[in-house]
């Protein structure tokens, strides 16, 4: 993943769009279908890949930390890139999805797809067995906000 600062200081940075919901919402295939040419990705799955990571959700322990570093750090570039920026992440919690969106300058487009069908997605794509854990979990702790975008397709 190749980040660039903005060369021209005239030109100002692009649109940085937080992409959040439970695991399993769609929210990468979202993205990859919404991402042109120029535009930049922060996904802490494909940074664990990066990092030398061969499963695609369950990472270990030493690559999820040195990942959450580096998207930090990438979330941070990311209010000078020029191109869009899409930032995925979870965060159920309205505050949580709004310090995030407020520092990154970012509009919140929002995955809230049901339990049970975030669920079913999880089991037919294999995903690691504390992934319906974490999708209850997520809906125990979701509370829409009114900054919550529904996804464009």
């Amino acid at each position: 993943m190749t980040v660039k600062t903005n060369p021209d200081p005239k030109q100002p940075p692009g649109e940085r769009i937080l992409v959040c919901g439970p695991p399993a919402a769609g929210k990468s295939t979202w993205v990859r279908s919404q991402a042109r040419p120029g535009d930049q990705v922060i996904d802490f799955d494909a940074l664990c890949r990066t990092l030398g990571s061969r499963s695609h959700h369950d990472h270990p322990p030493h690559v999820r930390a040195l990942a959450k570093s580096m998207r930090r750090s990438l979330e941070e570039q990311a209010t000078t890139h020029p191109g869009r920026t899409f930032v995925i992440r979870s965060l159920a919690d309205p505050s949580d999805r709004a310090a995030v969106a407020e520092r990154l300058g970012a509009r919140v487009v929002m995955f809230a797809v049901p339990a049970a069908e975030a669920l079913e997605r999880a089991r037919g794509d294999n995903r690691p067995e504390w992934t319906d854990q974490a999708i209850r979990s997520w809906w125990d702790r979701y509370r829409p906000s009114p900054a919550d975008e529904s996804p464009e397709t």
